[in-house]
């Protein structure tokens, strides 16, 4: 007969999965139900253990070290610099595949990018210092006028989002691209190419590990605001310039001119114009170098656009006053009918645009009171847009049970899918716009009265009462409308633009003093009272274009 054993309860067992709470003792050692010896736990009975049965003995589980799951130091860095990169790889996929510009794109943008990675070696996440205008912001004077400085070198601050657009916009220029900053700024704001909240595009093992001040720059929660595509693009020329002493060549000028006389639906006349301004000024439209003065207008595309608008205002100003032309070779024989101009933008904007739908782009700038007077159509498409840009479809799944996720489904309830878009169909559209455009501004163009220049009558011509603007509240009109046009196909603000435009006039106006200065010396060493030949001639019509009205 088999000796009765006392069993006793005790601790999970925990060897080999064992889930046994129940021990005996046999020679001074527990073992548990299933023959598994408990080692460190003694159970033999002293003598000096007496009267202490019942007491527990646990066995004091091995503290294990927590590892954080965030990087820290040079890691974190790298993880940052990974996500950056992929983030730069897929908008230059997407230039090259959807908007159709050169694959050479792709190899010109990963060599800028290597230069920018060589001043960023051993940088850890202690000395970080994200900055997205550190170098040519310019400063003001009491009086209004701009005064620019030196640039200031900041060759270690992290890359920051927008210079992935920067980035790309300096690759075209390099492979001669006509391709202007308002382009890219419209792409970026539209999700042709990724950039609103590109952190979505940054694969979840990645983001798991950076930091909330790395995750925190590679989102956007607030819309692509004119002017910082602007600022990136001249900072990042300046950089490129000081550090490897890398010199841009200047902007494809005649094909780049040529797409804005035709998106702004301007004469094609004011082409060899605004050439012959930008010669009169010996302006090549090559990026600035660092140790010049910095100023809006130092941005060579600003210079080539402040050209137009000022041959624009020459030869079709906006004050409807009659001028007269002295034969019909002239360039400026017809003149722009301003309130036709503006009723073809306006037609313009509705042949791109639907009252049943979103415009493309706008949703980021929604507001509560926007909300409230959608229509249901609108309603669906803001909340694709959000699902789209703001939901973690993949991360949804596996934190929360299926169950919960019946009970309150993602997409539209009806079951239909949101309305397909294509850039190419958009594109497309655009382009019909503006031939229509074109089309009406071209047919309500009027020709101009023609009085020779033997004529004794006094009559105005081009050029005279030539009115400068110099600051955004004083354009009114016609001129205000032009104005933001310009500005919203650049990308820039109207202040921006006014600015550059008042800094290339001043540039223009110390031309022609300069050169009626010549014109009298010259006339007074040589002390004759003959008359003036052509090339004279001409040069005093240009000193009468540049006469100002206040």
């Amino acid at each position: 007969m088999s000796e009765k054993i006392d069993w006793f309860k005790g601790p999970v067992c925990g060897q080999e999965n064992c889930k046994s709470k129940w021990y005996y003792e046999d020679a001074g050692k527990t073992i548990c139900r299933w023959g598994h010896e408990q080692e460190g736990v003694q159970t033999q009975q002293d003598e000096d253990d007496f009267g202490t049965q019942g007491r527990k003995t646990r066995i004091r589980k091995e503290t294990q070290e927590k590892v954080s799951r965030i990087s820290r130091g040079h890691s974190a860095v790298e993880l940052y610099l990974q996500a950056y990169q992929l983030i730069s790889w897929k908008q230059c996929h997407a230039l090259i595949n959807i908007i159709g510009l050169p694959a050479e794109l792709e190899s010109v943008v990963k060599d800028l990018w290597a230069l920018r990675l060589q001043l960023l070696k051993g940088k850890t996440n202690e000395d970080t210092v994200f900055s997205s205008q550190p170098q040519t912001e310019t400063e003001i004077e009491s009086n209004g006028e701009e005064v620019g400085r030196e640039y200031k070198v900041e060759g270690k601050a992290m890359p920051t989002l927008i210079e992935t657009l920067g980035l790309c916009y300096l690759g075209m220029v390099l492979l001669r691209t006509p391709i202007s900053m308002g382009d890219l700024h419209r792409w970026a704001v539209r999700e042709d190419i990724p950039f609103i909240r590109a952190v979505r595009f940054v694969p979840a093992v990645i983001k798991q590990k950076l930091p909330a001040e790395y995750l925190k720059a590679l989102d956007t929660t607030s819309p692509l605001e004119p002017d910082r595509l602007r600022k990136a693009v001249h900072n990042l020329s300046l950089f490129y310039r000081h550090h490897f002493e890398l010199v841009f060549p200047p902007l494809n000028t005649p094909l780049l001119l040529y797409k804005h006389i035709r998106d702004l639906a301007v004469p094609i006349t004011l082409h060899p114009i605004t050439l012959h301004l930008a010669n009169l000024l010996a302006i090549s439209f090559a990026f600035p170098s660092p140790g010049s003065r910095q100023r809006t207008s130092s941005l060579p595309e600003l210079q080539l656009i402040s050209l137009l608008i000022i041959a624009t205002k020459l030869y079709h100003p906006f004050d409807g006053l009659p001028r007269h032309i002295p034969s019909l070779t002239d360039p400026a024989a017809l003149s722009i009918d301003w309130p036709s101009w503006v009723q073809a933008q306006k037609a313009h904007n509705t042949l791109n645009s639907d009252e049943n739908h979103l415009q493309r782009g706008s949703e980021i700038n929604i507001t509560e009171v926007d909300a409230m007077k959608m229509s249901d159509e609108q309603l669906d498409e803001y909340m694709d847009y959000y699902e789209r840009t703001f939901i973690d479809s993949d991360r949804v799944e596996q934190k929360l049970p299926k169950d919960l996720l019946d009970m309150f489904p993602t997409g539209r309830l009806d079951g239909s899918e949101p309305a397909s878009y294509s850039y190419q169909e958009q594109f497309a559209k655009e382009q019909e716009a503006v031939e229509e455009t074109l089309g009406a501004v071209i047919g309500s163009m009027r020709l101009r009265n023609v009085i020779s220049k033997e004529s004794e009558e006094p009559v105005r011509r081009i050029g005279s009462f030539y009115r400068r603007y110099r600051r955004a509240e004083d354009l009114d009109g016609n001129a205000k409308v032009f104005h933001e046009k310009v500005a919203e196909r650049m990308g820039v603000k109207l202040d921006t633009l006014v600015l550059a435009v008042g800094q290339m006039e001043r540039l223009l106006i110390k031309w022609r003093e300069a050169n009626v200065k010549e014109g009298l010396e010259e006339e007074g060493e040589e002390d004759t009272g003959g008359g003036e030949d052509e090339g004279d001639g001409e040069e005093n019509d240009n000193v009468e274009m540049m006469d100002e009205s206040e």
